[in-house]
This record gives C-alpha cells, structure tokens and sequence, in this order.
C-alpha cells in the first residue's frame, strides 16, 4: 500500500472537485461530498471585520431531515445526539444551522471539522419504507452491548496533516488483539469511502503503533462491490450489520 501516494491523489483530486462561487458578502464552497440525496455538500463563508471567517451550512443539513419528517424535540434522544454531534466536531446548531468560526490560518481545519460534522448529521438516520427507525450508530451499540464488547465512544485522533479526526467506537488493544477503531456509516458510498480512508490513512502516518480499523455499514443499502474492496484493498475491516452476529464479525471486536 503507497499511503503517501494516496493522500497525494486525494489531495488533488479534492483541490480539483471543489468549486467557489461569490454571493455579496458570502463564498458558496460546494465540496465533492454527496449527502443521502446524492446534493454536494455546500458550505458558506462570511469574512467578519475582526478578521475571523464564519461558516455555516444555511441550515440545509438538519433541514433536509426535518423536512423528511424528522423531529428535534429539546433534550430527546436526537436532539442530545445531534448536540454530542457538534461538540466532537468544534461547530454550533442554532435551530436548524450548523456554524463555526475559523481564522485564515484553521480555516482548512474548520471546513474539514464542517464537512464531517455534515455527513455525520446527514448520515445517522435510516428511513425505511414503513417507518423512519432510530439512528444507525444507536444500533451499533446496542448490538454492542448487548453481546458485552466495551468499547470508548468519540475518540479522537491527530492525523499527520494536522488534522483532527474523530472515530464513533474505539477499542483497547489486548495481548491477542491490536487497538481498533470503528466507524459506523449508514449509507456507504464512493464518497463515504474515500473520506474514510483518507482519513484512516492520515492518522497512520501520525501513529506508531500498530491499529486497525473497522467499518461497520448498513447493508439496508445496496452497496457496490468495488466500494467494499476499496476497503479490504488497504487492510480494513468491514462488516455488514445484518451480519453481526456471525461468529468471525463478533471475534474482530473480542478482547
């Protein structure tokens, strides 16, 4: 695996797909990221007259989820998700709008902590054609759980580039088995992919002890086979979640 040559490719392919549009006192920055309903992920930057740059998503985000009939009521289930959300990516939800500051110099790092913080919002509901079902990352833990893996949720690692990145489930390392990391992500995609292993990568070159990662999707979605190869092809380990219970899955997350 050329990991550097990786980081390279993605590097310029991100600096070649992103486009910047003016509107008044506003840059539209559209990103190459596809949200559940296959709209690039835009963010909008606004320069203050300190000097600091705001950014915002214009409420699209939580938005788009309202408008599909999901509720936010204060201090449910979701509404503390959503704000455990933001914290773990450093942005603030005013009603319906996702915002953060940044200065020139952590403006690269605010719009990738946005950009997350975005797919993460966007990606944590299942809507299934009888009903809209709890979120994804509350079925992992429960299936978690309920079969005794422990686990430290949130962890967040500095990757070589300076970069923060924030992974849903972290496991130990023990005498048998090498520290792991997991994601969950509900609908897998091309994009979803090579943001994670991006940042996979980015965080290896950083550390020196030897880790894993594991992606847990929803195969509620159909899923292309070159997408999960894109995986096994750098060492990651991916698991179905309707195949959970299969002994060889439950071994990867065994102490």
């Amino acid at each position: 695996m050329d990991m550097k040559k990786m980081i390279n490719d993605y590097t310029e392919w991100l600096k070649k797909e992103i486009s910047f549009t003016t509107f008044g006192e506003y840059i539209e920055i559209t990103t190459p990221y596809l949200d559940r309903l296959n709209d690039y992920l835009q963010i909008y930057a606004k320069m203050n007259n300190d000097g600091t740059l705001t950014l915002t998503d214009d409420g699209y985000t939580i938005g788009s989820l309202v408008s599909s009939g999901l509720k936010f009521a204060k201090n449910s289930k979701r509404y503390n998700t959503l704000m455990t959300i933001a914290r773990k990516f450093n942005v603030t939800i005013n009603d319906e709008e996702i915002t953060t500051t940044a200065t020139p110099e952590t403006f690269p790092q605010a719009k990738n902590m946005m950009v997350q913080a975005m797919l993460f919002i966007d990606d944590l509901f299942v809507v299934s054609p009888e009903a809209v079902k709890e979120m994804f990352l509350e079925d992992i833990e429960t299936y978690f759980n309920a079969n005794e893996i422990f686990y430290t949720k949130d962890f967040s690692l500095l990757g070589k580039t300076g970069t923060f990145y924030t992974y849903d489930f972290h496991f130990q390392r023990t005498r048998q088995r090498p520290e792991r990391f997991c994601r969950g992500i509900n609908k897998l995609n091309v994009n979803r992919r090579d943001l994670a292993l991006f940042n996979w990568v980015d965080t290896q070159e950083q550390r020196k002890d030897t880790s894993e990662l594991v992606i847990i999707y929803n195969d509620e979605h159909s899923v292309e086979d070159d997408v999960i190869n894109g995986f096994t092809n750098y060492g990651v380990k991916i698991m179905p979640f309707s195949e959970r219970q299969k002994p060889e899955h439950l071994q990867i997350f065994a102490a």
